[in-house]
């Protein structure tokens, strides 16, 4: 049991000379960024699997104190690109000095990085002895459970999660089948597979990939949904109301009477959608004018349903809301984000709170399922950042026919967010087989099938009326049944043979 109780040689060399030490760090950190490309808007999604690659093998070996600095090179890359939008929604947006935006944008990126970090620091620390199968394995297991749980604590951060890249790939059955958890699996142990490859391991190599190629021909034919009910005709009004003028003294005015001209082109569909806020006011303060222009829209058969502040005046709470006119059902955000919509450890940072000019930023949280009945059907409901928690989206199956989700991609600006959230929202409408309505002020607007193609699409920063179809499903596809579970008793399964190795070494 010699390969057990040696630490392991370094598995990636530069002609004669190894690829260690702080080489290797900066290797790990073009690995991070690169593996940004893989993601919307680039969707070079086979860079996933081969820059994981690369970063495993330089893993393979390090001890635990340059398996920490590797792993902290990757998550700098890795979020220090793929999130570096942060940085714009608080200096533009936000109206944060640089310096703060600077800082804040700093130590954001420098949290995150703690996961790759400390995944690392384990595998070398606890595992680093383990035979090359047995730790892939544990490593591919490690790196998912990290990502679940870095879109979990805290309130989470489920964004670029390894996962969402198979969304235009061949293998993007595997997301109806096991998720973004799965997802993720799924391309780390292709990453383990060219690992094995790159160490003429074959037969080890062989034996993973045949394994998880019997698993896709077996299972991804499979169709888990159906159609519920007639398509139904769908209008989003994308105002493309910038921030400033949004919170204009004029502001509310200007938006009302934006949204229900705009709106006269959509008439006689089922449907219509205004984005998350769209009219900056509290409902109480605009019901005067919208409910006499829903029920014009009612009378021509078609529904509206609009993003908008409400407040309740016995707790004084505000929520940031999506409002069924005709009916006055109402949905209220439940996951908010954390400094955008509310201040967490209020009276520890109530300084930053002073340096950061977001308006409505003292939201409460809602409470439900997100089931809001319309147009003949159930729809589940979520604003904007909301698209990113499967788990609360799940939450409105199987009764939704149908996803919507208004949102305000203003903040991100020209940057790489609008795309990567438009790419989460459609993994969550194949995730879930459910087709999404998807209602922006500034773009990207879509309508999203079932399946996640886009069947249409506004342009980012444009003012236009989107018209199209949707076809409402029921049924429950795996995902969507048993969330996250089985990919964590898997992985769970995946650490045994590397625990088993260094307990008989």
């Amino acid at each position: 049991m010699t390969g057990v109780c040696e630490m392991p040689k370094p598995l990636l060399w530069f002609g004669r000379r190894p690829v260690v030490g702080w080489l290797a760090t900066g290797v790990s950190i073009l690995a991070g960024a690169v593996l940004v490309l893989a993601f919307a808007p680039f969707d070079r999604y086979l860079l996933a699997p081969l820059t994981l690659a690369l970063w495993f093998a330089l893993l393979r070996g390090a001890d635990s104190r340059a398996a920490l600095r590797h792993g902290y090179g990757f998550g700098l890359g890795f979020f220090g690109f793929g999130a570096s939008w942060i940085f714009n929604s608080l200096l533009i947006f936000g109206d944060a000095p640089w310096l703060v935006a600077t800082v804040i944008t700093l130590l954001f990126v420098l949290a995150l990085s703690l996961y790759p970090a400390v995944l690392a620091w384990s595998m070398a620390r606890f595992l680093g002895r383990a035979p090359l199968l047995p730790w892939l394995l544990a490593l591919a297991a490690g790196f998912t459970g990290f990502e679940l749980l870095r879109g979990w604590l805290l309130s989470g951060f489920p964004w670029l999660l390894v996962g969402h890249v198979l969304l235009d790939s061949p293998a993007q059955g595997w997301l109806p089948l096991i998720g973004e958890a799965g997802g993720t699996l799924f391309v780390v142990l292709l990453a383990a597979v060219l690992v094995l490859a790159g160490a003429r391991r074959f037969r080890a190599g062989g034996f993973l990939l045949a394994a998880m190629l019997a698993v896709s021909l077996a299972a991804l034919p499979w169709r888990w949904v159906e159609p519920a009910g007639p398509e139904l005709r769908v209008g989003i009004v994308q105002g493309n109301i910038e921030q400033a003028r949004k919170w204009a003294d004029d502001g509310v005015s200007h938006a009302l009477d934006l949204y229900t001209s705009m709106s006269e082109l959509a008439k006689g569909a089922d449907l219509l959608v205004w984005p998350e806020t769209a009219i900056p006011a509290f409902y109480f303060e605009v019901y005067r004018e919208l409910e006499p222009f829903s029920a014009r829209l009612e009378a021509a058969g078609t529904e509206l349903v609009t993003g908008v502040f409400d407040y309740q005046p016995v707790d004084r709470s505000m929520y940031n809301s999506i409002r069924h006119i005709p009916s006055g059902a109402t949905y209220d955000k439940r996951q908010l984000v954390p400094f955008g919509e509310y201040l967490p450890f209020r009276e520890r940072v109530v300084w930053l709170h002073r340096l950061l000019d977001i308006p409505m930023s003292d939201l409460s949280p809602g409470r439900g399922s997100g089931r809001v009945s319309m147009a003949g059907q159930v729809a589940g409901l979520s604003v904007c950042y909301e698209a990113a928690y499967a788990r609360r989206i799940r939450s409105a199956l199987p009764e939704a026919g149908f996803l919507l989700n208004v949102s305000n991609d203003a903040w991100f600006g020209a940057t790489l967010a609008p795309h990567q959230h438009l790419q989460i929202a459609r993994v969550r409408a194949l995730e879930m087989g459910r087709p999404m309505i998807r209602a922006t002020n500034t773009g990207i607007s879509a309508l999203i099938a079932a399946d996640g193609r886009i069947s249409a699409s506004a342009g980012l920063f444009t003012r236009e009326v989107l018209q199209g179809t949707i076809q409402p499903q029921q049924g429950y596809t795996p995902a969507a049944r048993f969330g996250p579970w089985p990919v964590v008793v898997l992985a769970l399964l995946l650490l045994l043979p590397a625990l088993r190795s260094l307990r008989v070494g």
